[in-house]
């Protein structure tokens, strides 16, 4: 193992710890800005911001800085059109238009509000006709029937129950045909078989039409993917492991002695020498954490899967507490052969002795290899995981691992398969 850092722990009980744990919690992307805020009134710190470095210095350096202002400008391109009508977040577009026609009614406005209460994130509603009656002091039928008018709000879809409903919602903000507003009603409803309506004579039509959908129908207001800055570097060679921190991004602090020798010029040294310590600190501390991922999970790195690892595990060998580790690792990533990966996606928890990151990679490979016309449901996902590691589980862990891995439900992936065979 390539060493290029020396851990002096005793430097940390000599730190101002209101600045080092903020310091150490910050991801890269915001440390300049970071930085920028602690030095804004010390004359004795002189800071050049890590874009500027990269942006001036060697060819590679140059080459990453470009690389990360282009994926950040790729990643937000796509939103700049409808950000530009709209910076409302999804709750604040719906809540300005429970107003008269539609909602002409005191109570019509509160059923409504109490609606937008539960629709999630992509816009479907989640709620319980019944507990949103109790709360709003009405019937069940006054409820739906306030609801169904969410199917003229923007964004068009939204307030649905689920993609059918939100599909049928959507196609009345278009002009269409009779003939075609019926196929089109019946594709949707009878996606399932949508293979019957083939030899219509408007199915095309139809098709295309569907593929105008959004599905789900906040999905412009959903948040949009960040472009991910490796904190550092694991490189193999040789099976020899070599750790690289990313300095191109890293701000460069210059300590400058100022014209005065008061108690405040000494007391603006003083910090501004400190802040330098810390930020040596900060990558010091950083390493020794993946030295002690890379030894923990060396199997990982060579292509297998991740070993039960705990946040103690890795503060007992570094001698630090948990909660500094956890800080430590928010919002961090490396990069190795494998890919980007957030340091907490290192510390899986167990089940009899199994990682959770090996059950979740069973679990994707399952479902990447499911029958498209047949995809497989949380109990069969369930039984096949139980057989394969001989564990017990409770079912709704399937669906809490499908969350985090993205997987969509069972009826979903039935949909998208469904609408990419069309």
């Amino acid at each position: 193992m390539k060493q290029e850092f020396s851990f002096k722990q005793k430097q940390l009980p000599r730190l101002s710890m209101q600045t080092w744990l903020p310091l150490l919690q910050c991801s890269l992307s915001d440390l300049d800005k970071h930085i920028q805020v602690i030095t804004n009134d010390n004359p004795c710190l002189e800071v050049q911001s890590g874009f500027e470095i990269s942006e001036s210095s060697t060819s590679k350096s140059h080459s990453a800085f470009m690389e990360y202002q282009n994926n950040v400008t790729n990643s937000s391109s796509d939103e700049i059109e409808w950000m530009s009508v709209s910076s409302e977040s999804l709750y604040e577009k719906l809540d300005n238009q429970i107003s008269a026609p539609l909602f002409p009614t005191p109570i019509s406005q509160k059923i409504a509000k109490q609606i937008i209460f539960y629709i999630n994130d992509e816009g479907y509603f989640e709620g319980n006709l019944e507990e949103i009656a109790r709360q709003c002091d009405t019937d069940v039928y006054k409820v739906e029937q306030i609801r169904q008018r969410f199917a003229y709000l923007e964004p068009i879809g939204v307030g649905a129950v689920d993609y059918k409903e939100s599909f049928l919602f959507q196609l009345s903000d278009y002009e269409l045909d009779d003939e075609l507003s019926i196929l089109l009603s019946a594709m949707i409803m009878q996606f399932e078989y949508i293979e019957k309506f083939l030899k219509h004579p408007r199915f095309h039509d139809a098709k295309e039409m569907i593929k105008r959908l959004n599905n789900p129908p906040a999905i412009s207001y959903m948040s949009a993917e960040q472009h991910i800055l490796p904190d550092m570097f694991i490189e193999t060679k040789n099976e020899q492991f070599t750790i690289r921190i990313n300095n191109d991004f890293y701000p460069n602090l210059t300590v400058n002695q100022i014209d005065k020798y008061d108690n405040f010029a000494k007391q603006k040294f003083k910090e501004a020498r400190e802040l330098v310590k810390m930020l040596d600190l900060r990558k010091a501390t950083l390493y020794n954490i993946a030295l002690v991922l890379i030894e923990r999970q060396y199997a990982f790195f060579m292509g297998s899967e991740l070993k039960p690892l705990r946040l103690q595990d890795v503060a007992d060998e570094l001698g630090f507490n948990e909660s500094t580790i956890s800080r430590a690792i928010s919002d961090k990533y490396l990069e190795c052969e494998r890919g980007v990966f957030a340091f907490k996606d290192f510390f899986s928890n167990a089940i009899d002795n199994v990682s959770t990151s090996e059950i979740k990679s069973f679990l994707q490979r399952l479902v990447s290899s499911e029958d498209k016309e047949k995809p497989f449901s949380d109990k069969y996902l369930h039984e096949k995981i139980e057989e394969r590691f001989g564990v017990k589980m409770v079912r709704r862990s399937i669906a809490k691992y499908r969350q985090e891995l993205d997987i969509p439900a069972f009826k979903e992936r039935t949909f998208l398969y469904k609408l990419a065979m069309l």
